[in-house]
């Protein structure tokens, strides 16, 4: 999806949400948030990276290829975040662990 095509989903979603931005404003604000995203994923180190509301990017280093020809790359995995749940939202839940998360963490040596 294009910035555009994003801005219209999210007023189709939400009339409101955008109700005083004009639409020129609205994308400059979505290219500029969908930039800071992308240069915080490539900058990032490896391991893993939480973004509140989008979900988790797992960052890998792998070699490409064998010998002479092995080559380092990065190969980066999208996890989106669980739904929030509206009922539990005005709680302070929905977001973080989901069902079952967090449990193994410290089991990891045992």
């Amino acid at each position: 999806m294009k910035p555009p095509e994003l801005i219209a989903a999210l007023k189709a979603k939400n009339p409101k949400i955008l109700d005083d931005v004009p639409e020129k404003k609205a994308e400059q604000i979505l290219r500029a948030a969908l930039t800071l995203i992308r240069e915080t994923v490539e900058a990032a180190p490896k391991g893993d990276l939480a973004i509140g509301m989008l979900g988790r990017f797992k960052i890998n280093e792998v070699t490409k290829g064998e010998g002479s020809e092995a080559t380092p790359t990065r190969r980066v995995v999208f996890i989106p975040a669980k739904p929030v749940d509206k009922d539990a939202a005005g709680e302070g839940k929905g977001e973080g662990k989901g069902k079952g998360e967090g449990k193994a963490k410290g089991k990891a040596g045992a």
